[in-house]
């Protein structure tokens, strides 16, 4: 009906939300059986370390583990050079934070040292030895972070070369999206910003890097495999500056007489650019090899045309600017038709390797 909108369901979310519920249940329930006496840590660590995947919550909860010995260290000393007096106290906490957080800039994995030290000496009760309140809160944090681990890999498993292949995919699609307004722009002449795209590309290929080094992670702790070559987002990232090359050409626009002799040519170039990164986008979903798009026709028409452009009377009497903003996306075309070639490479040996399914490839 108008006016209401539709309700889609994440299903990823819902998934994530399922692991860590049972995950919580599964914290909470051993450490009541195991009579834990602060066992809620195991719990609070469920919750911290884990991720949208497997790896990253292999990564998250040995971070969480290092930072908790360092921690836990420091809340020690800190608990041992104080007396029970609250300047004693207050100047043993801020000290050990400070240590803390020192530890922590110059090893972000450890950031969560600090966090632990202050609140082991903020909750370590009056008279408790020293080791085994220390020895408690490394027990029920490797205790959290074990079952963050299992709940990943047992209950609908995220792997992290799932999320590699549908983040490499969704990028590709804003890159198509990016083409396809380039096409018109020069084919029309109208005037179109390309920043902001350009701009949320980036955390998009951050993201596919971040993912790889999450399924690298899963592939050493033997945890899973992956055949996901590292120049997929090196390729995209090249892909990009292709693209900031042919964004920087088109602005301003072209004049009239650069649109009548180029403009179409260009636009079917581009069209034709969007079609091979489409394929490629299909290829990473599907798991297949990528079709392979003819683009020499178009790129043959637009190298006719740009020689005889450069010969004739409106070519020559372009301004520097304009003459080499034509140059410039003459080159971006050869270097985005290259690159895309590259990238199809790369997909179709990741395609081809010999791995067992991906459970959670179908994850959208």
């Amino acid at each position: 009906m108008t006016g209401f909108a539709i309700f889609t369901p994440d299903m990823p979310a819902l998934k994530q939300t399922f692991r860590v519920a049972v995950a919580c249940a599964i914290a909470f329930a051993a450490y009541k059986l195991l009579g834990l006496q602060q066992g809620y840590w195991a719990v609070f660590t469920v919750l911290i370390v884990m991720q949208g995947s497997l790896g990253g919550t292999l990564g998250a909860a040995f971070d969480r583990m290092l930072g908790t010995l360092v921690g836990a260290g420091l809340g020690a000393l800190g608990a041992l050079i104080h007396d029970d007096g609250t300047l004693a106290t207050g100047g043993a906490l801020v000290a050990a934070t400070a240590l803390g957080t020192y530890v922590a800039m110059l090893r972000p994995q450890l950031k969560v040292a600090p966090v632990t030290a202050s609140i082991m000496m903020l909750t370590m009760p009056h008279g408790t030895p020293i080791a085994d309140f220390v020895i408690d809160r490394v027990v029920e944090i490797t205790l959290g972070g074990a079952i963050g681990v299992a709940a990943m890999a047992l209950i609908l498993p995220a792997s992290s070369q799932a999320m590699v292949t549908l983040r490499a995919a969704a990028a590709l699609d804003k890159m198509l999206d990016l083409i396809g307004r380039m096409a018109d722009a020069v084919a029309t002449g109208e005037t179109t910003s390309f920043v902001v795209p350009l701009v949320e590309l980036r955390p998009a290929l951050a993201a596919i890097e971040q993912a790889l080094r999450e399924a690298d992670r899963e592939h050493a702790a033997r945890l899973s495999r992956h055949a996901i070559p590292a120049a997929v987002p090196r390729t995209l990232w090249r892909i990009r500056s292709d693209i900031v090359l042919v964004a920087r050409a088109l602005d301003p626009p072209f004049p009239q007489p650069v649109r009548v002799l180029l403009g179409e040519a260009a636009a079917d170039v581009l069209r034709q650019i969007g079609n091979d990164m489409a394929a490629c986008g299909t290829a990473l979903r599907t798991r297949r090899a990528v079709e392979r798009i003819d683009i020499a026709g178009s790129r043959g028409a637009f190298s006719s045309a740009f020689a005889s452009f450069r010969t004739s009377a409106e070519g020559n009497a372009l301004s520097l600017d304009v003459a080499g903003r034509v140059f410039g996306i003459s080159f971006a075309l050869d270097e985005l038709v290259r690159d895309l070639r590259d990238l199809a490479v790369r997909i179709d040996e990741m395609n081809s390797a010999v791995l067992p399914p991906s459970s959670s490839a179908n994850e959208r």
